[in-house]
């Protein structure tokens, strides 16, 4: 019969499937070279563990965050609290930390190059992240300011 109504044709899927592969194939290859990973290196809190003389000497630094700005802690050979840097505008002021840190890093020669980040859970993860940034880099030299940086949270009762 002319025109007839015959068995329906199954759409054949095979062309497109392989573009499919072949698009999804390209997008992974080509995702791996332009999405790059970053990760900053953070130490985990030691816990325990007496040391030895030369233990004592070091000078080591805590920045803890506290709702109306930063506070800085020394420890070790350099014990003190520095003068609180309040917030700007409700935000945390990184230029005057890492401003603060180079003074300190400048006046303490027997300084860590290890420093403790306190924060509680009213700071936000970008609040942290511009923090450990600030205390990183001090934006112009090449040179890092602190290489180690270790996160410990604020413990409320």
């Amino acid at each position: 019969m002319a025109g007839g109504g015959g068995g329906q044709e199954e759409l054949n899927l095979v062309p497109y499937l392989d573009i499919m592969v072949n698009l999804i194939m390209f997008m992974i290859v080509v995702t791996a070279y332009i999405v790059e990973l970053k990760e900053a290196p953070v130490l985990p809190p030691a816990y325990g563990g007496g040391g030895g003389a030369g233990d004592q000497q070091k000078a080591y630094l805590t920045v803890a965050m506290a709702d109306q700005g930063y506070v800085i802690i020394a420890g070790g050979s350099a014990e003190g609290t520095e003068a609180p840097i309040p917030k700007k505008a409700n935000q945390y002021d990184t230029r005057a930390l890492t401003g603060k840190l180079k003074e300190l890093k400048a006046a303490l020669p027997n300084l860590s190059e290890s420093i403790v980040i306190t924060a509680g859970s009213t700071q936000s993860y970008s609040e942290v992240m511009a923090t450990m940034d600030a205390v990183r880099f001090d934006g112009v030299a090449t040179k890092p300011l602190f290489t180690g940086v270790t996160l410990a949270s604020v413990v409320q009762q």
